[in-house]
């Protein structure tokens, strides 16, 4: 039995597919890191970031993931990237608009496989809007 990240249990989003999920989890993550106004937000924002990308990554390494394997190592290796550069970003004070982007990135490619329609121009907004 393939081991299924704690995210997907969330009860809050009551029937969401996996994809519908990790789309809300990228963004969510990414909300956070755009309004994060003081340090410690920051630091919470790129924490929660790692964590996600930290979970995904075990979950493409798991036995039962049914993903190519080109697309699993791609994956896994954009995931490492992120953990290190939000690792790095809380060190020296690195901008958070590369981690903005692949998760961007990210909900638009989960967005395309799942049809799930594209959000309001506020929602859109939100989610587009960089600070350093």
């Amino acid at each position: 039995m393939p081991r299924t990240p704690s995210y997907f249990r969330t009860p809050q989003i009551g029937a969401a597919t996996p994809r519908e999920t990790e789309i809300l989890a990228f963004g969510l993550c990414n909300d956070r890191l755009t309004k994060a106004t003081t340090p410690r937000e920051r630091i919470d924002a790129l924490r929660k970031t790692q964590n996600l990308w930290s979970l995904l990554v075990r979950d493409l390494g798991a036995k039962g993931n049914k993903l190519p394997n080109t697309l699993k190592q791609n994956l896994i290796r954009l995931g490492f990237w992120a953990m290190s550069y939000a690792t790095r970003a809380m060190l020296h004070e690195l901008s958070v608009a590369p981690l903005i982007e692949v998760n961007r990135n990210m909900i638009d490619g989960l967005r395309a496989q799942t049809h799930i329609p594209e959000p309001t121009p506020a929602e859109a907004w939100s989610n587009r809007q960089i600070t350093a």
